[in-house]
């Protein structure tokens, strides 16, 4: 400084007045954490105020670290903002008094980004305190010109609390309790409260006289509420004071609300002025008071009560990202309720299906699909039970079947997911007939829902049928509450989706037309949340539109508003806008240095998140770099494609990926694996080809579309196999796995397994083996494609290799005869 410094600047830790020593292990801790080869992380520093954190982390921290003071009382968009903009760092360092649920929701939210997590407690150590007395003694007299004292050091709670008696003792001052030395600070040095901690502990000297009330003003009610964290007389004052003026939290923040949060009697003034304002509806806050009025009423509330409280802080903790704890709440609800049906079952089940409903939820957003499918399967059969004496009971009961056919579906469960569906849709269809305004959303809903079950067990055109339905009841609940038009965007979406898997794609196109209108009109009015459905929305149709006009443009204003969208360095918007660029090398009408310059920058986008995010970076990048490639085949770089494709496939994938991004690098393999065969390329067309199927090998049980996709995976393997033996194995496989992954009902008409089925045919006709099998194959192929209704093509060539059979087999005569016989049995009106 220029000047001479004021007493209260001196003890500033940015100022770093006297010298860091000490703290070893921390360091060596925070080394280890910075220097970790996997990716990303922030660790939060965490300890009392003045133990040293912020000087700690400061002569810590480098360039590949950013460093979060108060991290506690900065709000989660905020915070949100700086991981996204924590490019190029090894990790995020956030300092705060305490960890507790502020910071769980911060680690579960920083997780969904691609973020470890790790935390560091820094306590008080008295050890060093000799040696930090005597250095700070030292060094606040030379800063002052003042003669170094001799006095030895005192008790101190914390490192700050030790700095300030040694400035004292530099002054000369006689004070030594906390108490003393803050009295003899603000008198040397009135500016001192402005500042931080040191304000903090001058307001809290001056709330020792009883006479002097605390002002009202939002900083002014910071700094009381931060004092009350460690000053005991500051907290009784603030309890005070907001009890009588519940009001007060319209200016006051969520974090420092935290510690009245955590008084039964404040939490009681407080709750509803906290749970009416909508600043804090995805606060930690909300479910902090739940939760302290849960433990307040345990020992004297009811059952129905304490079962309500823990359904509401269920609820509440998830809405703040607190899933863990919302978990542990839903268990407390379903136990609860558990015992007052024992109590009395008729009253009670309808309210124990609910409590499971909510559990249901909960162990979702945890991964636990397995325990939530047992806990639809039980709200089913609680429903059940009531309904057959309360038919109030069926709007509740439809409900649940819905939630349970979406449980079988997510683990594959396809038919018992439609019997679950379709009994849901038969209620709600009944509902609807009686209470048409009343239930018309619930109706669409399980309409889409039964669409979608249909089309999982491959009954195609009753799935397009009632995804026509579905549309139309949409239509019909928009036109009478156009407050649903948000979630009437999202499910025209899906369902185009779901149109485009059926062959739908006319219909398709309508759809998701129907879909980007509306979503333009919401994301007029609200940017920040629709553009990205938007985005998405226009790269669909671009997909639908595939090969048509309008291809081009749709995928050209897809990116545009993905850049937009991404402007700011959201990570996940960097990557939707990495893969729209890479949807480009499918667009038809595109030149080849069109589609080569937009999957280029694909990989520019995805580098970076690579090395930060190995989990789900190195996957992203890793299907940019097989889009490139297929680009540079494209224009016929075809040896710079191979490299790209060596290096990709000469990676050790990430253990464990995520399955949806697991299966988006399965299918980027599988299209370069064709790239490469339609160049010439076999053998890395099929190293490419089994490497999707390895990946697609390890997803079965945790995607839903791996089985099937296995199937076809291995298939293409076969046909790429240059040695006969090895591929009229592969081709067996190819059927065997087929089998594994469908019901018979299910492949009677299902063109993949129709395709297995002629290709091991023709591998036998290839090899002379097995050819009075290969002719049965052969034949039930032609029979699935024509229950499928396939194009004529695909048709012809199943029947060519019927007649390949015939040809290679021993005695053509005896072959043709069995398949006018097999044809005869079949479908004997060709005849």
């Amino acid at each position: 400084m220029d000047r001479m410094p004021l007493p209260g600047e001196l003890l500033d830790p940015r100022h770093a007045v006297v010298p860091f020593h000490g703290r070893v292990r921390e360091l060596a801790a925070l080394r280890r954490w910075r220097d970790r080869p996997d990716g990303a992380s922030v660790l939060l520093l965490h300890g009392p105020a003045g133990v040293g954190k912020t000087r700690l982390a400061h002569h810590f921290a480098d360039d590949a670290v950013r460093v979060v003071d108060d991290a506690e009382l900065v709000p989660w968009p905020e915070l949100h903002r700086l991981l996204r903009q924590a490019a190029g760092r090894a990790g995020v360092l956030l300092v705060a008094r305490r960890a507790g649920w502020w910071w769980s929701a911060v680690r579960q939210r920083a997780g969904d980004l691609g973020y470890d997590s790790a935390e560091l407690a820094v306590a008080p150590r008295p050890v060093e305190h000799d040696t930090s007395f005597a250095s700070a003694c030292a060094h606040f007299a030379d800063a002052l010109g003042r003669p170094r004292p001799t006095a030895p050091p005192p008790r101190a709670a914390t490192l700050h609390d030790l700095h300030l008696a040694a400035l004292a003792a530099v002054h000369g001052s006689p004070a030594h309790d906390p108490v003393e030395l803050v009295r003899w600070l603000a008198e040397v040095d009135p500016a001192a409260a402005a500042r931080g901690r040191l304000a903090e502990d001058v307001l809290a000297v001056t709330l020792l006289d009883e006479r002097i009330e605390p002002e009202r003003t939002p900083d002014a009610l910071e700094t009381l509420l931060r004092a009350a964290e460690r000053w005991p007389h500051a907290l009784r004052r603030a309890e005070r004071l907001f009890t009588a003026h519940p009001a007060l939290v319209g200016v006051t923040g969520a974090a420092c609300l935290t510690v009245l949060a955590e008084r039964p009697a404040a939490a009681r003034a407080l709750a509803r002025h906290v749970f009416d304002d909508p600043r804090f509806h995805c606060d930690v806050l909300p479910a902090v008071l739940t939760r302290t009025l849960l433990r307040d009423r345990a020992r004297t509330a009811g059952k129905a009560e304490l079962a309500e409280l823990h359904g509401m802080l269920g609820a509440r903790a998830a809405l703040a990202a607190l899933r863990h704890e919302a978990l542990e709440a839903a268990r407390a609800e379903v136990a609860v309720h558990r015992d007052l049906v024992a109590e009395d079952p008729a009253e009670h089940r309808p309210a124990l299906a609910d409590a499971l409903g909510d559990l249901c939820l909960r162990l979702i957003a945890v991964d636990r699909e397995e325990e939530a499918l047992d806990a639809a399967e039980e709200a089913v059969a609680l429903c059940r039970l009531v309904a057959v004496d309360d038919a109030d009971c069926t709007p509740q009961l439809a409900a649940a079947l819905d939630q349970l056919g979406l449980r079988y579906a997510a683990l594959g469960r396809r038919d018992e997911a439609l019997a679950a569906t379709e009994q849901a849709f038969l209620l709600h269809q009944e509902l609807s007939e009686h209470h048409s305004a009343l239930f018309r959303p619930d109706f669409a809903k399980v309409t889409h829902h039964l669409a979608a079950r249909l089309s999982d067990v491959g009954r195609r055109e009753e799935a397009a049928r009632a995804a026509r339905w579905a549309i139309a009841r949409w239509r019909d609940v928009v036109a009478a509450d156009p407050r649903y038009e948000a979630e009437y965007a999202r499910t025209l979406a899906s369902i185009a989706a779901l149109l485009s898997v059926l062959g739908e794609c006319d219909g398709s196109t309508v759809v998701v037309r129907e879909s980007i209108g509306a979503l333009r009109r919401l994301a007029a009015a609200n940017r920040r949340d629709f553009e990205p459905e938007l985005a998405a929305a226009l790269g669909r149709l671009s997909a639908v539109l595939r090969g048509r006009d309008g291809a081009a443009e749709a995928s050209a204003e897809s990116i545009a508003v993905w850049r937009r969208v991404a402007a700011d360095g959201d990570p996940r918007a960097v990557g939707e806008l990495a893969a729209a660029l890479g949807d480009r090398v499918d667009v038809a009408g595109l030149s080849g240095p069109d589609r080569l310059a937009a999957a280029e920058e694909a990989v520019a986008l995805t580098r970076p998140p690579a090395a930060r995010f190995p989990a789900g970076g190195r996957v992203d990048f890793a299907v940019a770099r097989l889009r490139l490639a297929r680009a540079l085949l494209h224009v016929r770089r075809e040896y710079e494609a191979r490299g790209v494709v060596e290096d990709v496939l000469a990676e050790e994938p990430p253990p464990r990926l995520p399955a949806e991004r697991a299966g988006k690098l399965a299918s980027a393999l599988r299209g370069v694996a064709d790239a490469l065969a339609a160049a010439g390329h076999d053998e890395a067309a099929l190293r490419s080809a089994e490497r999707a199927a390895e990946v697609w090998r390890d997803l079965v049980g945790r995607h839903r579309g791996a089985p099937v996709a296995l199937a076809e995976a291995v298939r293409r393997t076969a046909e790429l196999a240059p040695e006969p033996p090895a591929a009229l194995g592969r081709a067996r496989l190819a059927v065997l796995v087929w089998h594994l992954a469908r019901t018979p009902a299910e492949l009677s008409a299902d063109v993949g397994y129709a395709e297995a089925l002629s290709h091991y045919a023709a591998r036998c006709a290839e090899a002379g083996r097995e050819l009075d099998r290969a002719l049965a194959l052969a034949h039930r192929a032609v029979v699935v494609l024509r229950a499928a209704r396939a194009d004529p093509d695909r048709f012809a060539r199943a029947a060519g290799v019927v007649d390949d059979v015939i040809r290679a087999h021993a005695d053509p005569e005896v072959a043709r005869a069995r398949t006018r016989t097999m044809v005869d049995r079949d479908w004997p009106s060709s005849c």
